[in-house]
Order: structure tokens, then sequence, then C-alpha cells
């Protein structure tokens, strides 16, 4: 069967948006076994969740993450998917940061990266993401950093797609931010 590609070009956007993230937020992948599931992409944009998924954020200080998307393309086996990564840095480790973080090792997540233009990309958003790395330091000198670095990696069929949002805060009624106090 022939593939019929659509070019519909881009024009050069303004200067007005900036790198970085914010934080991220995070969800079970499943609930009580059961995986959870978000609408369908539409127009790279998920409306959102099929039932109730609530989010916790993991703040950040600024210019400490990252999100990487990147193309995984084999022309020989006619197969692409998208590598997703966010990196993160936690400063100043604290006790419950190792009860947590042992949890998030455990099994699949959603995760909602928040760029500093209030962007939501959902990270892993049919297949989940995983804790791939990380890294517990307490630093050599008293400048150093003490905190955790870890990085969580999903491979989807797609970019990540964009959660619909005004001003960072999801549109979707089954989705809910809950921030940490």
């Amino acid at each position: 069967m022939a593939c019929n590609v659509t070019v519909s070009g881009r024009a050069l956007p303004c200067k007005d948006s900036l790198g970085g993230i914010k934080q991220i937020w995070i969800a079970p992948f499943a609930l009580v076994g059961v995986p959870q599931t978000f609408d369908a992409v539409a127009t790279g944009t998920i409306a959102d969740s099929t039932a109730a998924m609530v989010f916790k954020n993991y703040d950040m200080h600024k210019n400490t993450g990252s999100f990487t998307q990147t193309v995984n393309a084999s022309i020989e086996n006619g197969t692409i998917f998208y590598t997703q990564v966010v990196s993160c840095v936690f400063s100043n480790e604290i006790a419950a940061d190792i009860g947590d973080f042992q949890d998030l090792t455990k099994g699949r997540v959603f995760i909602v990266v928040q760029d500093v233009n209030d962007n939501l990309f959902v990270m892993g958003h049919t297949r989940g993401a995983e804790l791939t790395a990380g890294t517990l330091e307490s630093g050599t000198a008293m400048g150093d950093f003490n905190g955790l670095k870890y990085e969580f990696t999903g491979e989807e069929f797609i970019a990540a797609p964009f959660l619909a949002a005004t001003l960072g805060v999801p549109t979707g009624t089954n989705i809910t931010f809950t921030p940490t106090v």
C-alpha cells in the first residue's frame, strides 16, 4: 500500500518562546492493575483522559531540567518511534524522597512535562514512562550539588502530544493537577 505524505509547510515563528521546564506532573499508569487511558490525539493535542487522573507535581529550580524527544527511524525496517526523556534535578535530598522515588522505580507512570512557556506535553501517553537512570548526590565541597538527578524515558509511536490547557492548567474534566504544598 502506498503512503500519502501531506506537506503543509511552516512559517518562521515569532521569537517568543524560551527553553527549559518548570516542573513535571506524575500520575500512575494503572490503578488497581487497570491501565488508565487518554482521549485520542487530535491535531497534536489530547483534550482529556477517559477516567479520573490525579497528577502530583515535582518542582525543580530553574535551568535544571530538560525534555528531549528523539526520532528513531529505520528505513530498512520501515519503522519509526519516538524516545522521550525528561531529565530532572531535585535539590536538597530529604528522607521522604527515598521512599517516594523508590515507588516510582517499580512501574510505569504518566508524566506531563510543563515547560517555561506553560505548554504541557504528555510523555508516555499510550505506553507510560519509566525511571531509567538516576543518582543521589551529596557533593564534595560545600558549594557542590546535594540532591537527586533522575531520568524518565518513554517510547511512543508519535511525539508527545500537548495536553489541552489554559495557562498551564488542563482544561479536561477528568484530569486534576494537585500541587504539593
